[in-house]
């Protein structure tokens, strides 16, 4: 693990493949007990987020002011964040931070960190994965030749691969408005979206039509699925079960859709299943078994070879761009990322202030998050059992 720290008020305690960064509790048995916490625990024994978590409240006596970790043990990086502590996305890279908020221009430069104990207010922890090809021996004759069927461990019928031809359906999942002003409450999809993700079915949602007369902004292109767009394989992640069999990430204290307490277990790598849905004003729920874009006019980026949902935002919403919001699904992780629309995004992680987002820059959610486009369209990150 690479680690580059900028030095702060804030506390940050890392150790291979875990990483904390925490409001100073000015105890020195807390770091101690922090550290000792972040050695490579017994598959029967609780996993290191649980047991930094624990001694955080215990020092503060609740959640932290702030705090953010990052657990890499996966290969695939499981966050966690409290109070004003924040994760964000920079490539292959986790930031994780508790100076939200600061002038871009005026962050403080970071130094190296192996691992240790040191005063900071950020760190960005890059995986490194380094292979030396031995040396060539005189004795030993020429290697194998490399399996034609094979390009990087991926048989060839999966590269080949291709999704259906023609157009997706125009799948549109009608339910109640509800108020989406609460943050308390999170929920899973709907049974009838559970049903289009099994089914395969491509997501086009679309405004009502307007008045006879009204200009459209979008027109139509992107329900048509281009040839060079084709689903991938499923990612797979490390996860563990819940005693009602939900799958969760490895690091998390409790399982994300019921909250029940997960047993010691030993992780297994499985089909990453939908992290949840983005709740639309409307009441529609776009699953996130992939990613999303928002807009008045949305398609896929540039360069895509997946199938994003598409979400048409209405045309009078002038302040809102084209493409104007990007959901990604990163391992466990639903990220969020501003397109530098023209109205900008403001994203409230439950029970913090709104933020504006800065323009590319990657916002790892929480469940129960708002994001804002524009200040005239709102849309809920939600994951759970089902709100009533």
């Amino acid at each position: 693990m690479e680690a580059r720290y900028a030095s702060g008020t804030g506390v940050l305690v890392g150790r291979g493949a875990h990483w904390v960064l925490l409001t100073d509790p000015g105890d020195e048995q807390v770091l101690q007990d922090i550290w000792d916490a972040l050695s490579p625990t017994a598959p029967s024994g609780p996993s290191v987020a649980e047991r930094v978590l624990a001694i955080a409240e215990s020092a503060f006596a609740g959640d932290p002011p702030a705090l953010a970790l990052a657990d890499f043990t996966s290969g695939a990086s499981s966050t966690l964040s409290r109070g004003s502590g924040h994760v964000r996305l920079a490539g292959p890279s986790r930031v994780l931070g508790i100076d939200r908020g600061a002038d871009p221009d005026g962050l403080a430069p970071t130094r190296r960190l192996v691992g240790g104990v040191v005063a900071a207010d950020r760190v960005e922890l890059t995986p490194v994965s380094t292979r030396t090809a031995p040396a060539p021996r005189a004795d030993v004759g020429d290697p194998p030749a490399a399996a034609e069927a094979l390009i990087d461990g991926i048989p060839a019928d999966i590269l080949a691969a291709k999704g259906p031809d023609g157009p997706p359906p125009r799948t549109r999942v009608r339910r109640p408005v509800e108020d989406t002003g609460s943050l308390a409450d999170t929920s899973e999809p709907d049974p009838l979206v559970m049903q289009r993700i099994e089914e395969g079915a491509h997501t086009t949602i679309r405004p009502a039509p307007g008045p006879a007369g009204a200009s459209d902004d979008h027109d139509g292109s992107t329900t048509l699925r281009p040839s060079h767009l084709a689903h991938g394989t499923v990612p797979t992640v490390l996860a563990v079960s819940c005693p009602l069999g939900h799958l969760t990430p490895p690091a998390a204290p409790q399982c994300r859709v019921c909250h029940q307490r997960v047993a010691p277990q030993q992780p297994r790598r499985v089909d990453r299943p939908p992290l949840g849905g983005l709740r639309l004003p409307t009441g529609e729920v776009v699953p996130l078994d992939r990613g999303v874009i928002l807009g008045r006019k949305p398609a896929p980026p540039e360069g895509s070879t997946d199938w994003p949902h598409l979400v048409h935002l209405p045309s009078d919403h002038s302040f809102v761009s084209r493409r104007h919001l990007q959901i990604e699904l990163d391992g466990w992780d639903v990220v969020a990322r501003d397109l530098e629309s023209r109205g900008g995004t403001t994203v409230a992680l439950p029970g913090r202030d709104p933020e504006r987002m800065r323009p590319g820059d990657a916002y790892v959610l929480e469940p129960g998050s708002v994001l804002d486009l524009a200040h005239v369209y709102s849309v809920r990150f939600e994951s759970g059992a089902v709100a009533r």
